[in-house]
């Protein structure tokens, strides 16, 4: 506590307003100052104030741990502790992770958000935007970025912890370390906070379409996805007796009804529209996500080589034959891929009786009649990439030389890191312009909203609001997108399983979990599967297996897990904090 106050009594003694003065989160008291600038000079300059935002936006994490070089791989963790994919090596952070059973200390490094020095960057810009004497539209426009990055800051935390403390102005240098322990808020408050923050940025953001900057249509994005987890939450999670890890359920409805009217929103404004781009349905969907500043991009990380600003997604994603280092990284499971239905609108599995390791079938039938985003996200056996094919089989059997899909010569087996996992790798977000990227040179964007999320949050509010119409409707436009047939009726199962195809590999999926409260089922204990897959020389006939590698599995999810812990580090810095039941 000494240690606290001498820190503020030096700050007291400033000559200069620091705008970022207390990068400190509400329970971790780590006050150290960032940036300083005069305020007269603030007040009157709108480019020292967007200095500021900027700084800000590069620190709100909205892809984690990116940078020039081999980044620590932490963007791959949500799909793994979801049960999308697994990774290749069990030291890998995400697999870690997925093992992990929170406790008292805490929950696991890369799960745990904790935003207080950025919020705190917030508010100081907003106290400075309210007294500033430029162009008064540029102010408005100012405070309600810094509003937009404040509630998604916020929103990071209440998906993990449920309320947490609302700081929403700047504490002055006179403040008392008592004062900075501000207790909790109930989960409601936090996510009416947030919406409301959202509410204020889009009326007075851009209604332009900005790529890598709030816009109005960024700020509907995100309240669209807030008000719906709100919703889930009110709806599925059992009440608390002190509101700090539940929403009380008779305000599903309303929480059900912004999602929907923010969403419509979106799609409405017409600034974003689906992306319809692409030579055919597969490419449509695959070069949504490398194709830059395309129409569905509501709001992205963007990067630049010439800037310094780069990611190594792709030198992990590509498979072994098209990668210059770690490569063939991503491995879907099988029961993620019967999720993904064929395009007569048939069940994604199908054909996986045929996976007895005895039974020959064609690959044209198996694998290339599944639905285009299938066959867009992931890299399947003898896909064509770059004019050549992706091998994958484990062996070869009989005599023969019939060639592979883009007439190659076949080898004995296919890559070691090809195979040895779970027989698909994802593809979403590589381009297949770059042959061979070096670490650290990727500039492909990463989508933090985009209009695809709209038509399934409106299709999910609208079906519990009981507007079965539009939840059809918005349902299958987005099937429609890529040539998938039309739900004839569509129910919360249907809205689910879109929404894993649609989102797959998008961070999007262990929060729905949670959100609706299906990760114990979904995740608890569930034993996975890969395919092994075998090629026949005579006919080019492939038969398979499913079996199971030693790590990622028997997953853990208790019913505890729903909200992570704050940890004894953090309780013991502000004992106004109240722990999450269970820990």
């Amino acid at each position: 506590m000494n240690q606290i106050t001498n820190k503020l009594k030096q700050m007291k003694n400033l000559s200069y307003l620091l705008i970022l003065f207390l990068a400190v989160g509400c329970a971790d008291l780590d006050l150290s100052p960032t940036d300083m600038i005069a305020e007269d000079a603030v007040k009157k300059d709108p480019k020292l104030v967007e200095a500021f935002l900027t700084k800000i936006y590069a620190n709100a994490n909205f892809e984690p741990n990116e940078g020039v070089g081999y980044p620590r791989q932490d963007h791959f963790t949500d799909g793994v502790v979801g049960a999308e994919y697994t990774l290749m090596a069990p030291w890998q952070n995400g697999v870690k992770a997925s093992y992990n059973i929170p406790t008292a200390s805490g929950g696991h490094s890369r799960l745990v958000k904790w935003q207080y020095p950025n919020i705190r960057s917030c508010n100081e810009v907003i106290e400075i935007l309210n007294n500033a004497t430029f162009d008064p539209a540029i102010i408005k426009t100012q405070v309600a970025e810094a509003k937009f990055l404040r509630a998604f800051m916020y929103l990071e935390m209440a998906k993990r912890y449920g309320g947490v403390p609302l700081e929403l102005t700047p504490k002055s240098v006179d403040s008392t370390p008592e004062e900075l322990m501000i207790p909790r808020n109930t989960l409601q408050e936090t996510y009416d906070q947030i919406i409301s923050d959202l509410t204020a940025a889009a009326a007075d953001l851009p209604g332009t379409a900005l790529y890598g900057k709030a816009t109005k249509w960024a700020a509907f994005g995100l309240k669209s996805r807030a008000a719906l987890y709100a919703a889930r939450i009110a709806k599925y999670h059992p009440q608390s007796s002190d509101g700090l890890t539940s929403i009380p359920a008779g305000s599903a409805n309303s929480y059900y009804t912004a999602a929907l009217a923010s969403a419509r929103a979106v799609i409405d404004g017409g600034k974003h529209p689906l992306y319809t781009g692409g030579a055919n349905m597969v490419d449509r969907f695959e070069k949504l996500f490398y194709e830059d500043e395309n129409s569905e991009i509501i709001f992205a990380e963007t990067y630049s080589l010439t800037l310094g600003k780069t990611h190594s997604y792709s030198i992990y994603a590509l498979p072994d034959g098209f990668k210059s280092g770690w490569g063939s990284n991503i491995h879907m499971y099988t029961a993620s891929d019967a999720r993904f239905e064929h395009q007569d609108g048939s069940p994604g599995d199908k054909y996986h009786s045929k996976f007895d390791n005895k039974t020959w079938f064609d690959l044209e039938e198996v694998i290339y009649t599944k639905d285009p985003r299938y066959l867009a996200t992931l890299f399947t056996p003898e896909e064509i990439f770059q004019g050549r094919e992706v091998w994958f089989h484990d062996n070869s059997v009989g005599a023969g030389d019939v060639k592979g899909r883009a007439g190659n010569a076949v080898p004995q087996r296919a890559p070691g890191r090809n195979r040895n996992r779970g027989g698909r790798l994802v593809q979403k977000r590589t381009n297949p312009a770059i042959e061979f990227p070096a670490g650290g040179t990727d500039e492909v964007p990463y989508i933090v909203l985009r209009t695809g999320e709209m038509y399934l949050n409106g299709s999910e509010a609208a079906h519990e609001l009981n507007l079965p119409f539009q939840a059809k409707g918005l349902l299958n436009k987005l099937r429609d997108r890529v040539g998938m047939p039309a739900k004839t009726t569509v129910t919360l199962d249907d809205i689910k399983n879109e929404r894993f195809v649609e989102l797959y590999g998008e961070n999007h999926r262990y929060w729905d979990l949670r959100t609706w409260k299906d990760a114990v089922k979904e995740l608890h204990l569930v034993t996975k599967f890969g395919t092994k897959w075998y090629r026949r020389k005579s006919d080019g006939m492939y038969k398979a297996k499913q079996w199971k590698w030693n790590f990622s599995q028997n997953t853990p999810f208790l019913e505890k897990m729903y909200w992570l812990p704050f940890g004894t580090n953090k309780l013991a810095q502000n004992p106004n904090l109240v722990e999450n039941p269970g820990y």
